[in-house]
């Protein structure tokens, strides 16, 4: 098992640089939002569960953010629905993801997010 180490960096930001990564975190949870309906709409329709590739032809230049912030989202929705599957087959009560929301935190590639 690896272990991760995580830091927490302080920053000041002025009021229209916070309002921007909010609404990058509000057009990232619309992202996640269009993968719940993607999924469902996939399954009712086929039976079977959206592919990866699938997903981000459907979400493709559907949003206000950089195409790899995308596909981030979408591969953690992914992710999460894998892991909810395992744990369903070791017997644990546990959903689907199914909640919508109303913010999710949008991931930065590393040449797409520059401090000045």
């Amino acid at each position: 098992m690896i272990m991760l180490r995580g830091q927490k960096v302080f920053f000041r930001a002025s009021k229209a640089d916070l309002d921007r990564l909010y609404a990058c975190n509000r057009e990232s949870a619309r992202v996640w939002n269009e993968c719940l309906r993607l999924a469902k709409e996939h399954f009712l329709q086929h039976g079977c569960w959206i592919t990866k590739s699938e997903m981000q032809k459907q979400t493709k230049r559907k949003f206000h953010l950089h195409s790899q912030s995308i596909q981030a989202v979408c591969h953690q929705y992914l992710f999460a629905r894998q892991a909810a599957h395992h744990a369903i087959q070791q017997g644990y009560p546990i959903r689907y993801p199914y909640k919508k929301k109303k913010y999710f935190p949008t991931k930065w590639t590393k040449r797409r997010f520059q401090s000045v």
